[in-house]
């Protein structure tokens, strides 16, 4: 892949993938619960959401893929947009944009925060340039996403695929039956999700799926601590190699697999890790607790601010309690507080499950986890799911 701009200016990525898209007019860029889209269905939608911006639903005759677009806010970035909203949606209101774009962090440390991105800079090109070249992004291959499209980790992976030329699969936000249908109708090449969404995955693979296991080339977790366990039975059962990609809203990509990436620069300071990126303008910033192991290879420990991703800190509870209670499977839920010897407290949900909606609708614990930490960020995910029926 080569993105160009012009001297001393930085690159304007929605008009360089817009006219990317118009080179692959006639085939297939995105596949999803509702469907297909071409490189031309998506140039459509956005060329109706650059000439109605202002509208949600759209008046008069219209491509009838319009319905896309029908719920979009004003805000052309997906920062305004629903923590549901499907991929189609988010990359019709990226590549509408002129400028900077808004996204949310995965709130690993707190409720999903703001990130603004203005046009990339021939240093920020090359060090997403050689994310793509080690995590085996490449024209022509699949790639499916588990990760929602408003977060940071979801969007620079789509943005990346339409780059090089890999067809998308948005797995995100489906039920565990129909994310497993879709993912081996489609057989993709590279899978990426946050440790939540593959462990979810597995399992529902596991349950769901009697026959030989789908093979996935590569799988690519970020977005939170992959644990070896995880990281050898996803290896395992789907054949795979698996990278772990750690980051930081703030910072960018750092590193893949414990190497970093071209154009960052990693230093130990009093076991913090202190990160000087592409995307930090020359300042050095603190990540996370952590160590170089041989002077280079990245090693995380835990969070700089002492926040465990999965410990359990509930910054809104009745949050929480909302985000769960509003599963279509879910007839009532409660927290509780026990005590833990290692971290102090254990939160545990509790969940009274609806009889009628659970015939037709399944539900795991991995589901309602997965299902919070989209909503409300990793460090609202309860500890534990007990489900009762």
């Amino acid at each position: 892949m080569s993105l160009r701009g012009r001297a001393g200016r930085g690159i304007d990525v929605a008009a360089v993938l817009r006219a990317r898209l118009g080179t692959r007019a006639r085939s297939v860029v995105l596949v999803d619960r509702q469907g297909m889209l071409t490189g031309q269905d998506l140039l459509d939608l956005v060329r109706l959401r650059r000439e109605h911006p202002r509208h949600g639903l759209l008046h008069g005759p219209a491509h009838p893929a319009a319905r896309t677009v029908a719920h979009l806010p004003a805000a052309q970035d997906p920062g305004a947009l629903s923590a549901t909203a499907p991929l189609r949606q988010v990359l019709v209101a990226v590549l509408a944009a002129d400028g900077e774009v808004v996204l949310r962090s995965s709130g690993s440390t707190g409720a999903p925060r703001l990130q603004r991105r203005g046009p990339l800079t021939p240093a920020q090109l090359r060090c997403l340039l050689d994310l793509g070249r080690r995590v085996g992004l490449r024209r022509g291959r699949l790639v499916a996403c588990l990760a929602p499209g408003v977060h940071g980790h979801g969007l620079l992976l789509a943005l990346g695929a339409l780059a090089v030329g890999a067809p998308l699969v948005d797995l995100a936000h489906l039920p565990a039956a129909d994310r497993i249908a879709l993912l081996h109708r489609t057989s993709p090449d590279l899978l990426t999700g946050a440790p939540v969404h593959l462990a979810a995955l597995l399992r529902a693979e596991q349950a769901l799926v009697r026959g030989r296991p789908l093979a996935i080339p590569r799988i690519v977790s970020g977005s939170g601590p992959l644990t070896e366990e995880l990281r050898a039975d996803l290896s395992r059962h789907f054949r795979a190699r698996v990278h772990d990609v750690y980051g930081t809203t703030e910072t960018g990509p750092l590193s893949v697999d414990g190497r970093p990436l071209r154009g960052v620069h990693l230093r130990e300071l009093e076991g913090l890790l202190v990160a000087r990126t592409p995307f930090t303008a020359g300042r050095e910033l603190v990540t996370d607790r952590g160590e170089l192991a041989g002077g280079e290879r990245v090693r995380v420990l835990g969070r700089a601010d002492a926040t465990l991703t999965a410990g359990g800190r509930l910054p809104d509870p009745p949050a929480t309690l909302r985000v769960l209670r509003a599963h279509p499977a879910v007839g009532s839920a409660r927290l509780l507080v026990e005590a833990d010897e290692r971290t102090g407290v254990h939160t545990l949900a509790e969940v009274v499950l609806d009889p009628s909606a659970a015939r037709t609708t399944a539900v795991s614990p991995e589901d309602l986890r997965a299902l919070v930490h989209d909503r409300l960020g990793a460090s609202a995910v309860p500890d534990g799911f007990r489900l009762l029926r």
